[in-house]
């Protein structure tokens, strides 16, 4: 299938990008930062807190108040928790509010904002008091098989979250209500019917409640795979736009993109916890841990784990660009739809402020999706490649 050739380019349009380049710029270097500082805070304050004494007097501080281990661990980790929420305070609150206020994104005020930022943050530390006392279980009960055993809990931990996602979790932050009737229904549930994917149904994501920016997904598997759209991006986009950009997230449906990158993930849950049993046996003398299982010694798991993190996210973001680029590609021989791909591309790109022309260093070590431009020119040399194919064929 091959489309037209490209239109010349709307005068609007172009103003309207070269007045949002230098807010995405500045929006993309300023998140940047705050993601490097975060990065170096997930090391320094654990390596601080380790060697400073401070971990080992809170868990003489719990010893002092049970003598059950596994209540131990659980008020190590509320304290230490705490601590951390209210160093990090400020740090999340400009980065995830006052930036996004700066350029125009965010919509909620402050006091909306906190209250979904507690929410995230106990969901969070449930999930961390459940994965980290269940570690410390297997520390005692098995040390030398633990981290293998682990990686396995986690591994399914995961599996059993994403099917969740769609249903329990995204639920507790936003609103979601069935796509209306009309156009835009049918064409989807075409398209899904068109590649031979059942999805349990079409919502409409609320995010322009909280944002000015757009998205779309497939989410969950089995019997809680949705089809997920903002109604910011429905309201920006032509339902040609918005097919061709659900023919992309159905590529990876197609494609088994989800799991594939689920089994890269398991291999870095298993890399990092073999890694931590290392570092745990090999500096508790050094470090002054009773033992492998020595509460006193999670900052030290905490560091180890971001940086076998850290080493592969370059890896990690490379294998995701590729899956991305190969999901762009089918939803482009799928719909034939080139141009209504580039200008989804450049709405979503001013939309979300997204830097279309990253530095390359930046985009490989960063980005889980190719930039923009990239995108954009991949979908020009497809329709080439197309064209000059039929055009030999004829």
């Amino acid at each position: 299938m091959t489309s037209a050739e490209p239109t010349d380019p709307i005068t609007s349009q172009e103003q309207t990008e070269v007045k949002s380049l230098p807010n995405a710029n500045r929006y993309q270097r300023i998140k940047l930062t705050l993601s490097i500082v975060s990065m170096a805070l997930n090391v320094a304050i654990p390596l601080v807190f380790l060697l400073s004494g401070g971990s080992e007097a809170i868990r003489n501080l719990a010893e002092n108040w049970t003598s059950i281990s596994a209540l131990i661990v659980v008020f190590y980790l509320l304290v230490t928790g705490l601590s951390l929420q209210l160093i990090e305070f400020p740090f999340e609150v400009y980065s995830g509010f006052i930036v996004e206020k700066r350029f125009g994104l965010s919509k909620v005020s402050l006091g909306s904002w906190i209250y979904d930022w507690i929410k995230g943050t106990l969901l969070q530390s449930v999930l961390l008091v459940v994965l980290i006392s269940g570690m410390y279980w297997l520390l005692r009960s098995l040390p030398d098989m633990w981290w293998l055993w682990a990686a396995v809990a986690a591994t399914i931990l995961v599996v059993i979250l994403m099917a969740l996602v769609p249903v329990l979790l995204l639920p507790l932050f936003y609103k979601f209500e069935p796509i209306p009737e009309g156009e835009l229904k049918d064409r989807l549930f075409a398209l899904a019917e068109q590649i031979g994917t059942h999805v349990q149904g079409i919502y409409v994501w609320h995010l322009g409640d909280k944002t000015s920016k757009a998205n779309a997904a497939v989410t969950g598997w089995g019997p809680t795979r949705r089809i997920i759209i903002s109604d910011t991006l429905i309201e920006s986009n032509t339902p040609e736009e918005i097919e061709v950009v659900m023919a992309h997230e159905l590529g990876h449906h197609v494609r088994w993109d989800v799991w594939k990158m689920l089994a890269v993930s398991s291999v870095l849950i298993f890399v990092s916890f073999f890694v931590i049993d290392l570092a745990l046996a090999a500096w508790i003398d050094s470090l002054g841990l009773r033992a492998i299982d020595d509460i006193a010694g999670l900052p030290l798991v905490l560091i180890v784990g971001a940086g076998v993190s850290l080493i592969a996210l370059p890896i990690s973001n490379w294998l995701s660009r590729r899956a991305e680029t190969a999901a762009d590609l089918y939803a482009l021989t799928l719909t034939g739809m080139r141009d209504e791909f580039i200008s989804a591309m450049n709405k979503l790109g001013d939309q979300n402020l997204s830097q279309k022309k990253p530095n390359s260093v930046v985009e490989f070590i960063f980005h889980s999706h190719p930039s923009i431009q990239h995108r954009i020119e991949n979908a020009k040399s497809w329709s080439t490649a197309t064209d000059e194919l039929s055009d030999k064929l004829n």
